[in-house]
C-alpha cells in the first residue's frame, strides 16, 4: 500500500497512482463506519429471538451431558453449540494462548482545520506502521476528521505506552502541521503464528465448540469471514474456502520457527518479570503511574489513578506472569499472553478470567 503521500511545499497531497513509479494502490476501496453495521446486526439478532447480554464476562465452558454449560460472572447457562470469540480464547484447551501474539496499537482523531486531508486510505510499509483514513466528525456535519493509527507493540512489552501515543501525535503534526487532537484510543489484536485466523473446532472433532480468533487487526473483514465459516460448519454447509482457516491446519508446521520465537520471548519476559520483583515498589506513585516490586518479601503492584492509590498482587491469574503498568491506559498488562486488568485488578482482557488479589 502507499507508505505515505507525497507533499508539495504548500502541503497539498499529490497522487501518483497512475505513475509507474507510484507505490501499489488498490482501487475501489471503501471506508465504512462500523457502528451502524453493529446496530443493524443487533436489531436483526433480537428480531430473530436472540438475546444480547452486555457487560457479562464468560469464564468457562464445560460439557454437561449433551449440552455445554457456560459459566459467567452473572450466572450459568447452557447451549448445544458454543462459539468462543473472546480475543484470546478464555479456554486453555487447544493452547491458543501460545499460538497467538497479542499486540497493542494506538489511534487518534485530529481536526485539521483549513489543512488538506487526503481522501484515500494509506497503510505504511515501514516501521512503525502508520495508517490514515478519514471520518465525519459527530455533531459537526461539515467537518471531516483525520484518523491516524499504528505505532504498535507487544502487550506489556514496552517501557512506556504513553511514549508510543506521543510518537503518533508527533508524527501526525509533522505531516499535518495544523492537526489538533480531538480524541485518542487504543486497541488490542491477536495474530496467529502463520498469519491466518483460527476459525473452527476448538479441538479436532468438537464441532459443537467452535473458536474464532487471530484476526490480526482486520476484524471487520476477518470477523465477517469467521462468522460465515462458523455458520457454515454448524449448518452443515461449509464454505469452500473455510478449511484454510481451521485451527488445526498443516500451514502451522511451516510456522514453527515463528511460534518458537514468540514463545521464547514469553519465557524471557517471564524471567525478567520475576527479576523486577527483587526491587522495592514505590509505595506512593505519582498520578497515573504504577510500580511493581516487593513489599517486604511479598510481590506488590502499586498505582495511583484519579487520586486513589491501589495495591494488588501483580501476578497474572492466567499463568502467573509478572504484570507491567500501562501508563497510557492506566492498566496492569501481562507481557506473556496479553491479559489486562484495571487499576483495581478487575479483568479487562483475557485469557485471564479471574481478578487480581488486592493488597
Amino acid at each position: 500500500m502507499v507508505a505515505r503521500p507525497d507533499w508539495t511545499s504548500s502541503g497539498q497531497a499529490v497522487r501518483r497512482c497512475r505513475s509507474p513509479s507510484c507505490p501499489p494502490c488498490l482501487e475501489d476501496q471503501a471506508q465504512i463506519d462500523p457502528l451502524p453495521v453493529l446496530r443493524a446486526l443487533a436489531v436483526d439478532v433480537v428480531g430473530h429471538g436472540g438475546v444480547i447480554a452486555e457487560g457479562v464476562r464468560a469464564q468457562g465452558v464445560s460439557l454437561r451431558g449433551d449440552d455445554y454449560e457456560i459459566t459467567t460472572d452473572a450466572g450459568r447457562l447452557s447451549a448445544g453449540t458454543v462459539v468462543v470469540a473472546t480475543g484470546t480464547p478464555v479456554l486453555d484447551r487447544g493452547g491458543f494462548f501460545a499460538r497467538l501474539e497479542p499486540r497493542r496499537s494506538y489511534a487518534a482523531a485530529f481536526s485539521v482545520g483549513s489543512g488538506h486531508i487526503p481522501g484515500d486510505m494509506y497503510l505504511g510499509a515501514d516501521d512503525p506502521t502508520v495508517s490514515l483514513r478519514t471520518a465525519p466528525r459527530p455533531g459537526h456535519p461539515d467537518e471531516t476528521l483525520l484518523l491516524v493509527g499504528g505505532f504498535g507493540h507487544g502487550v506489556g512489552q514496552t517501557d512506556s505506552e504513553s511514549r508510543h501515543v506521543d510518537d503518533l501525535i508527533e508524527w501526525t503534526r509533522r505531516w499535518f502541521p495544523s492537526a489538533d487532537l480531538v480524541a485518542r484510543w487504543s486497541a488490542q489484536d491477536y495474530q496467529s503464528v502463520d498469519g491466518l485466523p483460527y476459525v473452527g473446532p476448538l479441538l479436532p472433532g468438537t464441532e459443537s465448540l467452535q473458536v474464532a480468533t487471530g484476526f490480526a487487526k482486520w476484524g471487520m473483514t476477518n470477523g465477517v469471514a469467521a462468522a460465515l465459516a462458523v455458520a457454515g460448519r454448524i449448518l452443515g454447509e461449509e464454505r469452500p474456502w473455510a478449511p484454510s482457516l481451521r485451527p488445526w491446519r498443516h500451514s502451522e508446521v511451516a510456522a514453527l520457527p515463528t511460534a518458537t520465537r514468540t514463545n521464547a520471548k514469553v519465557g524471557l519476559h517471564l524471567m525478567t518479570g520475576y527479576a523486577r520483583l527483587v526491587t522495592k515498589a514505590d509505595p506512593q506513585p505519582a498520578e497515573g503511574a504504577g510500580s511493581v516490586g516487593r513489599d517486604g518479601l511479598r510481590p506488590v503492584g502499586v498505582c495511583t489513578v484519579d487520586g486513589e492509590t491501589s495495591s494488588v498482587v501483580p501476578m497474572c491469574t492466567h499463568l502467573f506472569g509478572t504484570l507491567k503498568w500501562n501508563d497510557a491506559e492506566r492498566t496492569w498488562d501481562c507481557p506473556l499472553h496479553g491479559s489486562r486488568f484495571d487499576h483495581r485488578g478487575e479483568v479487562l482482557e483475557g485469557p485471564a478470567t479471574r481478578p487480581l488479589k488486592s493488597r
